[in-house]
């Protein structure tokens, strides 16, 4: 370790050690059109306000003509203000008279909106753990008359 002079003292030269958390969690969504009728939006990494913005321009576009599914089964954790985003669709869902299906909830998910005490707004949504699916969708149209005809797989 060597000195150097500042203002005519003689101070010691440390090496200076910096510590850099970087969080690298990714976090998006991708737009799979299974039919004429039916949009899947599948997210990953934190369902956040970030997150939520870009997705609500996607969704809200596309809900008022086709049926949404949303896949959570990648997704870490989930905010108010995505819960607020899945309220809103649901919603549109019920004047527009399409399906909006959340699916691929897991126990994170579902604790926040049991803690939220929305478990109850969302009929359509199962609140319990999806078992693996290899991508495969598991629901049905939430009205008889508003029946579409889902592929076998989501790429």
């Amino acid at each position: 370790m060597s000195n150097y002079k500042s203002k005519g003292r003689i101070l010691p030269k440390f090496k200076q050690r910096r510590s850099v958390v970087i969080n690298l969690n990714y976090s998006g969504f991708r737009v799979t059109e299974l039919n004429e009728k039916t949009v899947a939006f599948q997210l990953t990494g934190d369902f956040d306000k970030h997150v939520s913005s870009w997705l609500r321009e996607e969704v809200l576009s596309r809900i008022k003509k086709h049926n949404v599914i949303l896949d959570l089964s990648r997704v870490n954790s989930i905010d108010t203000s995505a819960v607020a985003l899945l309220v809103e669709c649901l919603r549109i869902s019920e004047a527009t008279d399409k399906t909006f299906k959340v699916i691929g909830i897991n126990t994170r998910v579902k604790d926040t909106l049991e803690m939220l005490k929305l478990s109850s707004i969302f009929e359509n949504i199962k609140l319990y753990q999806i078992p693996k699916t290899n991508g495969y969708i598991l629901s049905q149209p939430r009205n008889s008359h508003n029946k579409t005809n889902l592929p076998e797989r989501i790429n």
